[in-house]
């Protein structure tokens, strides 16, 4: 298996995790940013198959930042309360994204083409910002006391 086919399998992985994480999560907010991570693997995971069906890929920056934050800045502590789940959850997921970003951010530095270079620097941009934010989720949910 090649770096793009392990990426691809990542990918389409974190998809199906992500949808399961937003079942678990027990908050509307928390649940609808792992449905955002989730919608971001199947952008990604799609642009992959795009680029190995031999076409040329542009993929736009994800919203998930600005939506995530505006969801975090607006949760109380009764919804942070009602959360469920365990918060190995969120390290499980971090580390998933970490090694993720790793091999996007490999695979931009091999491309040949500078637009196959930008979409796999912009998929390991978004695999980072999906590790901060699920940094920031645990970190609320340890202030909250929640496991």
């Amino acid at each position: 298996m090649d770096s793009r086919d392990m990426v691809l399998r990542k990918e389409g992985d974190g998809i199906g995790y992500y949808e399961r994480c937003s079942a678990d999560a027990g908050d509307g907010g928390f649940s609808t940013i792992f449905r955002m991570f989730s919608e971001d693997e199947l952008r990604h995971a799609g642009a992959l198959r795009a680029l190995r069906a031999g076409g040329r890929v542009d993929l736009p920056r994800s919203p998930t930042l600005q939506g995530a934050r505006s969801i975090l800045r607006r949760l109380s502590i009764e919804e942070l309360s009602s959360c469920r789940g365990d918060l190995g959850v969120y390290r499980n997921a971090m580390q998933f994204e970490a090694l993720s970003a790793r091999a996007c951010s490999e695979l931009a530095r091999e491309a040949l083409h500078p637009w196959e270079r930008e979409m796999f620097q912009t998929m390991a941009d978004e695999d980072e910002m999906h590790f901060t934010l699920l940094e920031e989720m645990q970190e609320l949910l340890e202030e909250t006391d929640v496991q």
